[in-house]
């Protein structure tokens, strides 16, 4: 059993492994991406094309369909080809991309044909206040709409690998995507041509070739694929129950964001507002994604398989010792982010139209975004056990609560805030913070009608020891950015690789250290699993 134990944590940090790989070539390419299109484009042009038109309308249709189709379709999806067949489940998987692709084209062509439509609902931009904003609104949503057909497919396709477990080309598709954009910026500045233009241009071919690459993938399936709607297959019948709660849920989520990220900030005519928001959430979600999301989608069809053996007593104890490991990496790093913001913002995007003000108000925005990390790492792999076991309305209830909570905090800071910019983010970022943490809490409890996870006493022991640990190296860190000058009067890029090289070993140093005496193991586990996870396990 010890054995059997050992084989399936390494067989998920192995296939863990495969997919932080692709995620990190992913992160990289939007990390030069950020930084050009913070370099090259004006604050309000970044706010209009970037902020509004792709992240918040486009890419927020397409998460819809993503964050729907991952947990409710690859259980049913895995479920056909092991007790029923490939073809019966390949009868499925056709049926729901036939509609998708149906669904996107409507989709699609009404933003091209009404994307006026989509800048009054979204933001306060109106032709006769603010004429500029609202041409450039209504052009990007329209050059960007195709990108929505790429993308959202490419979801589909993303599932089937991973129900392969065929995890690196799904995830190098996201980073083939990047990448595309990047190439399009490039060729862009050596030739001069429009940034905005090439930036649409390149947002649209990427989306086309994450799906190219994933049919590269599924390159021995692809005679399985062709048009049918058998809306009437068992399978597809059992998706639409997982999936309708699910959509309820995801749909407020949008709604939260797009109110935190575009309705709000649009209401006051300061520019640059959507691009320091936008920016904030870029570290926290690209750390979310490279690790918890990574290990979460490794690990969810393995969960399936356990809920399938109706071994749950295994499940918690997988979420229990993967989750201890993530808060023992996560919860000091969002603590250190939180002091050290501001070099960090301006060591990566300071220079051209990202000026000072814009270090600042990101710097807010990133403090507070990342503190959610370790409550989103929890969350991630807590949402995958409840997928696993098929409760997706409980996931959308608690959803539905926590997204209103987090808009009504932000609407508040809109109120109280008169106007100021750093207050208002701090309270969109800090609302969202909050109410990820409430909401994490109030899985874990919900999911231990399922399966024993986070034993109180021994979680809210390890909490206080992490927490000991972490807040001395943070206070540390602080002490030296803010009250050493040798180190604090530094300025210039050099001057905040210094800071953060200094800060960052005297925070790891101290909260090894006192991890070490506080008997903080997971670390040390953590490292053994992902040296054990880098060699294909024997068999059992």
């Amino acid at each position: 059993m010890g054995k059997h134990k050992g084989n399936l944590e390494s067989r998920i940090f192995r296939a863990g492994g495969f997919v932080l790989i692709a995620h990190i070539l992913f992160k990289l390419a939007g990390l030069i991406q950020a930084k050009a299109m913070g370099h090259y484009l004006p604050q309000t042009t970044f706010d209009v094309v970037y902020a509004f038109a792709f992240e918040n309308c486009i890419f927020m249709l397409f998460l819809i369909g993503e964050e729907v189709l991952g947990p409710a379709f690859l259980p049913v999806f895995m479920r056909e080809l092991d007790i029923e067949s490939e073809k019966s489940a390949w009868s499925f998987a056709n049926t729901v991309l036939t509609l998708q692709f149906i669904l996107l084209v409507i989709v699609a062509c009404a933003l091209c044909l009404a994307p006026s439509l989509a800048v009054n609902v979204l933001t306060h931009w109106r032709p006769d206040s603010t004429p500029e904003k609202y041409a450039l609104a209504t052009q990007s949503v329209r050059t960007l709409a195709p990108a929505l057909i790429g993308l959202s497919l490419g979801s589909t396709t993303y599932v089937l690998l991973n129900s392969y477990k065929r995890f690196f080309l799904a995830a190098f598709g996201d980073a083939v995507w990047k990448f595309a954009v990047v190439f399009f910026l490039v060729i862009g500045a050596m030739f001069a041509y429009d940034s905005v233009q090439v930036l649409m241009w390149g947002l649209v071919a990427g989306s086309l070739c994450k799906v190219g690459t994933h049919l590269f993938g599924l390159r021995d399936k692809l005679h399985h694929f062709r048009p049918e709607l058998a809306f009437s297959h068992p399978a597809f019948k059992r998706f639409c129950w997982l999936a309708l709660p699910l959509l309820a849920g995801i749909l407020m989520a949008k709604v939260r964001d797009t109110v935190n990220s575009v309705y709000l900030l649009s209401a006051l005519d300061q520019s640059g507002l959507m691009q320091a928001n936008s920016m904030g959430r870029k570290l926290q979600s690209t750390l979310l994604f490279l690790i918890p999301y990574t290990l979460s989608i490794a690990a969810f069809p393995f969960f399936c398989e356990l809920v399938d053996r109706n071994d749950h007593q295994k499940l918690g104890e997988l979420v229990t010792r993967f989750g201890r490991m993530l808060l023992s990496v996560f919860a000091p790093f969002s603590l250190f982010v939180a002091v050290a913001a501001v070099p960090f913002t301006s060591l990566i995007f300071r220079g051209g139209h990202f000026d000072a003000v814009a270090v600042q108000r990101t710097a807010v925005s990133l403090a507070c975004y990342t503190l959610v990390l370790p409550a989103a790492a929890i969350e991630a792999l807590v949402m995958q056990a409840f997928f696993a076991n098929r409760r997706m309305l409980a996931v959308t209830l608690i959803g539905i609560l926590f997204s209103s909570f987090s808009i009504l905090v932000s609407w508040v800071g809109l109120k109280v805030s008169g106007g100021h910019d750093l207050l208002l983010l701090a309270f969109i970022a800090g609302g969202f913070t909050l109410s990820r943490t409430f909401k994490s809490v109030a899985l874990v409890e919900m999911l231990k009608k399922n399966a024993p996870v986070f034993p109180f006493r021994q979680t809210v022991a390890f909490l206080l020891r992490v927490g000991l640990a972490a807040g001395l190296a943070s206070g540390l860190s602080w002490l030296l950015l803010e009250r050493v000058p040798m180190i604090a009067d530094l300025h210039g890029r050099t001057g905040d690789l210094i800071k953060l090289s200094v800060a960052g070993a005297a925070f790891g140093l101290v909260y090894l250290i006192a991890a070490y005496a506080l008997r903080i193991s997971e670390i040390h586990e953590l490292f053994t699993l992902l040296w054990k996870g880098r060699r294909r396990p024997s068999p059992s």
